[in-house]
């Protein structure tokens, strides 16, 4: 009787999308799809103007490290992920702005990629309710939540390297 309660477990780390994908992969699906929506706030500043008037809105602060010897810009990216832990919105460390522009298909411009902040989905307007509705994040989304939970308590980030393409 035992025998048949016991159901064999398959173990994973991630929900469906990221054990058949890197998270790098996830960082792609989730930047795509917050740009399509309009989701996105681009640019290390822009990112701390938007934060110092809205906390609750951000999911996500996807931040690439400063060039060596800009401490200015690194001390900036130092408070941001400091106030963001503070808020509860998610940094993730990638391994090159670079790539980041490739991601967005901003390879053409100047633009400052350091730091993007990816906004949650819209809700309805019309609701009466302040809650966010965690239901409308894509299971991306929600696969870069388990992987900053995992990693939450740990002192040091782990940089995540961006797919190529």
């Amino acid at each position: 009787m035992f025998d048949e309660s016991v159901v064999p477990v398959k173990m994973e780390t991630f929900s469906g999308v990221a054990a058949k994908s890197p998270i790098g992969q996830c960082i792609k699906t989730v930047l795509g799809r917050a740009r399509v929506e309009k989701r996105l706030t681009i640019g290390l500043l822009p990112a701390i103007q938007y934060l110092s008037k809205n906390t609750n809105g951000a999911l996500f602060c996807l931040t690439a490290a400063a060039p060596p010897g800009d401490s200015a810009t690194h001390m900036q990216e130092v408070l941001l992920q400091a106030f963001c832990a503070e808020n509860d919105i998610y940094v993730i460390k990638v391994d090159s702005d670079q790539k980041l522009k490739k991601l967005l298909g901003l390879c053409e411009t100047r633009m400052d990629v350091s730091c993007i902040l990816v906004h949650y989905p819209y809700t309805d307007p019309f609701s009466d309710s302040q809650e966010i509705d965690l239901s409308t994040l894509s299971e991306a989304e929600n696969d870069l939540i388990d992987h900053c939970e995992t990693n939450w308590d740990y002192a040091q980030m782990p940089v995540i390297k961006l797919p190529e393409k």
